[in-house]
């Protein structure tokens, strides 16, 4: 036996003398057990002082992993605060300490025994420590888990709600579609009152774009979605730019585009076409509320063999509160926005494999495609 262990040898059979003293001492000082009768917690305790006791005589160190274990998930099940239970530890380390400090030994025994003492718990600590943040990991991804779940069903209800009420709302469109242009076939080219048929077209085609997008919230692929096409990002951007330069000259907007022409990708373009030309939309909109200069700058580049596009505007920033949902259904920025457009194109990018990420701050705000390359 080691011949430090020997000297505290004394200690531990005097300690074990005065182990149901010690113990209420204990009890008494630790905030947290409220319940002194509770008798687990009495176990537990007695179960730590034997721990300590063997680690004092140098017996095994083997013990104090499960140990560590233990109290971890003790204090789980209590549910103690954990800088609360740290101190405890430091109180229950005193209590000891001045009953060694009172023994009839002498002063070498004592610090021997005393500096044994300050090892085991800071060795309990540690393991302690350890396993109750495994115990928070585990806990942690069991909630995300939850989280996660959660939000595939809730994106599942809200797909089949919103696919039944397009079709429950295209049949009736497509029949009042089909008796519009019935009557302006009748109508005499020259007669006023066509002007009014024009804007009934109008709206309906803006209550079919409504439509659309209601289907295109399903989070799974249906019959509207082959993405076999190939898609070249240099021709897709610059295309779509050139659609917003009128918009964008109205209104002092500076719009550029940086695109390297080696972007490709499968998929729909039709789809991908909308998603990005809501999200310039957006920016659009956002730079109407600014005086100062206003600016739109589409970039794309291949990174880690992903087709990278970013769209940034120099708009207001996006309240903190509004960038943790912003890509939820139903979530505007704008005031009268119905909250579809971007739920719309997060949709379109994740079933093309992708991801679309937004970032916003004082100087601008960034919206990030990322698609697989090829």
């Amino acid at each position: 036996m080691d011949t430090k262990c020997t000297k505290t040898k004394t200690v531990v059979l005097l300690l074990a003398e005065e182990k149901r003293s010690i113990l209420k001492s204990v009890l008494v000082k630790l905030p947290y057990y409220r319940h002194a009768q509770d008798e687990r917690v009495k176990e537990k305790l007695s179960e730590l002082f034997d721990t300590m006791m063997e680690f004092l005589d140098g017996i095994s160190d083997d013990n104090l992993t499960a140990c560590g274990r233990d109290v971890a998930k003790f204090r789980e099940d209590k549910g103690v605060n954990f800088e609360e239970f740290l101190n405890s530890f430091d109180e229950t380390r005193f209590v000891v300490a001045e009953y060694i400090e009172a023994l009839p030994i002498e002063k070498s025994e004592k610090n021997e025994a005393l500096l044994r003492l300050n090892e085991f718990f800071l060795l309990i600590q540690k393991q302690t420590c350890l396993h109750s943040a495994h115990l928070s990991n585990i806990q942690l991804k069991k909630k995300e888990e939850l989280l996660h779940s959660l939000e595939e069903d809730r994106m599942e209800i809200l797909g089949r709600i919103s696919t039944s009420f397009a079709h429950e709302f295209r049949n009736p469109l497509t029949s009042i579609k089909g008796f519009v242009q019935l009557l302006e076939r009748r109508m005499p080219e020259d007669l006023h009152e066509k002007a009014y048929i024009d804007y009934i077209n109008h709206e309906i085609e803006g209550l079919e774009e409504n439509v659309n997008q209601f289907l295109m919230l399903s989070n799974t692929k249906n019959h509207q979605d082959e993405l076999s096409e190939t898609i070249w990002f240099h021709h897709l951007l610059l295309s779509v730019t050139e659609a917003f330069r009128p918009v964008c000259s109205e209104n002092d907007i500076r719009l550029t585009l940086e695109i390297s022409d080696t972007l490709i990708t499968k998929g729909s373009e039709e789809q991908l076409r909308l998603a990005v030309m809501k999200i310039i939309h957006n920016a659009v909109d956002a730079l109407m509320y600014v005086n100062h200069e206003r600016t739109i700058f589409i970039r794309g580049q291949l990174e880690d063999n992903l087709n990278k596009i970013y769209i940034e505007n120099n708009g207001p920033k996006i309240p903190d509160y509004l960038l943790e949902t912003i890509f939820d259904p139903f979530v505007s920025t704008k005031e009268l926005g119905k909250g579809l457009g971007l739920s719309v194109c997060k949709q379109i990018i994740e079933k093309h494999g992708g991801t679309l990420q937004c970032v916003s701050g004082k100087e601008k705000t960034t919206f990030e495609i990322c698609l697989p390359y090829g």
